[in-house]
């Protein structure tokens, strides 16, 4: 665009027309889902990186439109608050937006609460729901004390007809899905970086697992595609010892 030019871009919903102007203003990164070589996820600014290639980024709109629903923490959500759904969507189908958050206190855009393809779900604790949440947005409370169990948020789902998850982040999340051997798959692009850091965070957090306790996975499919290289396991859920 050259200086004094006026651009206009036109498109159906859902094409990306939002996504691509918040990429130009540095409020979002066309990637998701690629790890650097010593499995950090961003650097130490803590923005948002473009870690993976174009071919990335369409793995991941092809695992979405595979999807019923996308699930992200609160955090990964409030630094885009954007519709998680493939970069071409099928116009007859929905997806679920399923946000899992401590505080109900949301950046909730009209593009994201008013699309058409998007069906949001918070799911959060016990706590009072604000006037400001749209009707739109579903929002389930978690019963019990603390913050909710795994086994509460498949539930909330289970009741939705939701049968395919699509976990995008964070690592804490992964690892309370991974605890209660709720994951089935994990799709990882490794990519040809290295960013260190002792608060960088990485593609699993939470408080670990033991030498016993950790999980194993067996590698479904392999490709290598320019520097990175693409991975896809199953979960091993009956393998639960770093003995085996």
């Amino acid at each position: 665009v050259m200086p004094g030019e006026i651009v206009c871009l036109l498109g159906p919903s859902g094409c990306g027309k939002t996504t691509l102007l918040r990429i130009v203003a540095g409020l979002e990164s066309a990637d998701q889902g690629a790890i650097a070589l010593d499995g950090r996820i961003n650097t130490t600014e803590g923005g948002y990186i473009q870690l993976g290639s174009a071919h990335d980024h369409r793995l991941m709109s092809k695992l979405r439109a595979e999807a019923d629903a996308v699930l992200v923490g609160g955090g990964t959500y409030r630094n885009g608050p954007h519709p998680l759904i493939p970069s071409a969507p099928d116009p007859s189908k929905t997806w679920w937006n399923v946000i899992v958050t401590r505080s109900l206190s949301l950046p909730l855009p009209s593009d994201f609460v008013l699309h058409p393809q998007v069906r949001p779900l918070v799911l959060s604790r016990r706590q009072p729901i604000p006037a400001s949440i749209p009707a739109k947005v579903e929002v389930e409370l978690f019963d019990g004390e603390g913050d909710p169990t795994v086994d509460w948020m498949v539930s909330c789902l289970v009741r939705r007809g939701i049968q395919t998850l699509l976990i995008e982040a964070g690592g804490e999340l992964l690892f309370q899905f991974a605890a209660a051997d709720r994951l089935d798959e994990v799709y990882v692009t490794l990519c040809p970086l290295l960013i260190g850091g002792h608060n960088t965070p990485s593609l699993m957090g939470g408080r670990g697992f033991s030498l016993t306790d950790m999980r194993r996975l067996s590698l479904l499919s392999s490709q290598v595609i320019g520097d990175e290289i693409y991975l896809h396991y199953q979960v091993n859920r009956e393998v639960k010892t770093g003995k085996s």
